[in-house]
């Protein structure tokens, strides 16, 4: 009896839980404030923080009761108004962690390492995610933290991602590229974007081309001497693709004048806007499942620009197929090594497609010969690509999704996407899981 009895209790609990406690409508907006709402009660004793926590936490509480109501509702009125109010909570979370975010600034101007602490002492996502705030505390903590035998766990988490994530940012072909041009070198170039000059007589001017069949992101930095620059040109830029574009005109001086540039550029255009509602396909055949074995913010390698990102467990020579119409611009098929250390990095094979927002999708650690598509060819979404396998970076036979977009010159970001399953619409893979593709 004892046993049933405890078998029902643990059933009990384990559907209570299931069950969220927070709405379902809108829940992709909806769910992250309500959580940041126990987050930041834990900062009510700062002074400056309080009254905006408690008025944050006031109307979260109001909501949350609103939504719950909401999800049983067939009131489009009222669906509507509460994703309004869900929009005006987000604006009071931004205000509410500019506060904070200027609370830490402080603190490390006033020299203030008790408080510092205090403040930086909580983990949750958007606490340091102002870059110049996050360097200005790791340099301040690395001051000040062998004064007091405290470690603050945000800040080491942090920065073990951070490692993590400049240590995986080329890790899936990310397609960032670093190149340079010397007036002193006039060697003709094969570059797929490249700086050319036409001089005549002292005027030089200067066109960056860009070959591919897709647009750039791209950053240059110009070093003359004894040169006036006739425009001024800009630091980071979209460069479309096929196509040439008048980045500067150069007047010589009297003297030795000397000109040089160097620029990075990766794939996609910043200004690229993700189709949120697009529904992709399981990019594997109609019918058959497999388990995700890392899934979005994974511990092994899905963190910063890679946080987005799936990994589905498939035996090698498993077909891949597109989960989403596009084009292909990028493919690599000649490796045959793999394992898990980062000197594979540059080792897997795979295949990028070009989706008509913009963004692309990357299947990677495919076989040797494994890619079956060339680049320049549209596909169709359910089409094959190619083969999984264990090329690159991998710790067993499995392949690699992600979508991503760039976000600088030489800078890229994963982006959640959406899958149609038997079993309705997957938003978040879960480790563990497995998943049916139709």
């Amino acid at each position: 009896m004892l046993v049933k009895f405890l078998l029902f209790v643990t059933l009990f609990f384990s559907f209570c839980f299931a069950s969220s406690i927070y709405p379902k409508s809108y829940a992709q907006l909806g769910t992250p404030l309500f959580q940041s709402a126990q987050h930041f009660e834990k900062y009510e004793d700062v002074e400056s923080l309080k009254p905006l926590i408690l008025e944050y936490k006031d109307r979260a509480d109001k909501l949350l009761l609103c939504g719950k109501r909401i999800d049983i509702s067939d009131d489009k009125s009222k669906k509507k108004n509460y994703l309004k109010s869900l929009r005006k909570l987000q604006k009071k979370y931004d205000k509410l962690l500019h506060s904070l975010h200027q609370a830490i600034s402080k603190s490390i101007k006033d020299d203030d390492y008790e408080l510092f602490l205090k403040l930086t002492s909580y983990a949750f996502d958007g606490l340091f995610k102002n870059t110049n705030l996050r360097k200005q505390a790791i340099a301040f903590y690395f001051k000040h933290k062998h004064e007091k035998n405290v470690k603050c766990k945000i800040l080491e988490k942090n920065m073990a991602n951070e490692k993590l994530s400049h240590a995986t940012q080329e890790l899936f072909a990310a397609e960032i590229i670093h190149s340079s041009y010397n007036s002193d070198s006039q060697e003709k170039s094969k570059k797929s974007v490249d700086i050319i000059t036409t001089r005549v007589v002292n005027t030089i001017k200067v066109f960056i081309y860009n070959k591919n069949i897709y647009d750039v992101t791209i950053r240059v930095i110009p070093v003359v001497q004894n040169i006036k620059m006739t425009m001024k040109p800009p630091k980071e830029f979209v460069l479309k693709a096929k196509s040439k574009y008048h980045y500067t005109t150069l007047i010589l001086g009297s003297g030795e004048s000397r000109y040089g540039f160097s620029w990075s550029y990766t794939m996609g255009s910043k200004d690229a806007q993700h189709d949120k509602d697009y529904v992709y396909r399981l990019p594997f055949k109609q019918g058959t499942s497999h388990i995700v074995s890392q899934g979005y913010n994974g511990a092994q390698t899905h963190k910063g620009s890679s946080a987005y990102s799936i990994d589905f467990v498939m035996p090698v020579g498993t077909k891949v197929y597109a989960a989403r119409d596009g084009v292909v611009v990028k493919t690599k098929s000649n490796s045959d090594e793999g394992g898990f250390d980062k000197k594979y990095a540059s080792s897997g094979n795979y295949v990028r497609v070009m989706h008509s927002d913009g963004t692309f999708a990357t299947y990677y650690h495919l076989k040797y010969h494994g890619v079956i598509v060339k680049e320049g060819v549209a596909v169709s979404r359910g089409e094959p690509l190619g083969y999984s396998g264990s090329t690159g970076y991998s710790s067993g036979p499995h392949l690699h999704f992600s979508v991503f977009k760039a976000s600088g010159a030489g800078k890229r970001e994963t982006l959640p996407t959406k899958f149609r399953t038997p079993k309705g619409l997957l938003e978040i893979p879960v480790r563990g899981n497995s998943y049916e593709a139709i």
